[in-house]
């Protein structure tokens, strides 16, 4: 048995699918914390909610990075695994960050 991990999912791409919605369901099923990290605005958040809610993951655990790139809210919260679906979000977090990260395509 795994230990438990901080997990984080992409929202575009990853969450907004049933695969990847099914995925965070086995991740949190495990044990996991699981995290919504997301380049979009806050103000483009009601379809991210709608999904934190329907996988119950608290909004407290929902980030917002403003088109950044994930990688400085995953070092600062302790994500100790990412799935995105973009290649270079994947690269710079591996780069900047002790996290592993894996791209992602349903």
């Amino acid at each position: 048995i795994t230990a438990s991990m901080n997990i984080s999912f992409d929202y575009d791409g990853v969450l907004s699918t049933s695969p990847g919605k099914a995925l965070a369901s086995i991740k949190m099923h495990q044990g996991h914390t699981v995290y919504i990290i997301t380049a979009r605005r806050r103000e483009d958040s009601e379809e991210v909610y709608a999904t934190a809610k329907e996988l119950k993951i608290p909004r407290a655990r929902v980030y917002f990075t403003e088109g950044v790139d994930k990688w400085h809210v995953i070092k600062r919260i302790g994500i100790r695994m990412h799935y995105d679906n973009s290649q270079e979000q994947v690269d710079k977090i591996i780069l900047n960050t002790g996290a592993h990260a894996q791209l992602y395509n349903p």
